[in-house]
């Protein structure tokens, strides 16, 4: 999917940003590029650019009704109820010096990641959406498996 594909369909949510504003965007990508010893793919670099770590919202919430912001996964996983089509975003990480960093969560799980996959972005109860910088898929990782096998689920083929 193109950038300009990611960002028409970032229109249809209202945006909270929590971009750094002291953070030199693009010394901090190499940084972190450097950190994981390979780049993280372009997509997913110009949506760091353009909206830095943010939170979601629906556009459909009113003042009676609050929409969760969800994703539909091309593999269901281990948390999902049968008869549930789609798994709720919390936030993305982002260019940030504090702990909404795509830094501090790739320190953080550094040591339960394979060195391949880094979190990009929260999910409900502490699992977490990452990427697969070797082949750019994105993948469900649910904390509480120990099985390196299974401790992952698709959700999609690209960021």
């Amino acid at each position: 999917m193109s950038f300009n594909n990611i960002k028409q369909k970032l229109s249809e949510f209202s945006i909270d940003e929590t971009t750094d504003p002291s953070i030199n965007i693009n010394e901090q990508l190499k940084e972190i590029e450097r950190n994981i010893g390979n780049q993280l793919p372009s997509d997913y670099k110009d949506f760091l650019k353009e909206y830095g770590g943010c939170y979601l919202e629906s556009k459909k919430t009113t003042d009676e009704i609050e929409y969760d912001v969800c994703y539909k996964p091309l593999e269901k996983d281990p948390w999902m109820e049968e008869d549930d089509e789609t798994q709720l975003l919390e936030g993305f990480y982002g260019l940030t010096s504090n702990h909404d960093s795509i830094q501090k969560a790739i320190d953080t799980y550094s040591d339960r990641l394979p060195r391949n996959i880094i979190p990009i972005a929260s999910s409900a109860g502490g699992n977490e959406i990452c990427i697969d910088i070797e082949n750019e898929k994105i993948l469900f990782w649910d904390h509480e498996l120990s099985h390196p096998d299974k401790d992952f689920s698709l959700i999609a083929n690209s960021f």
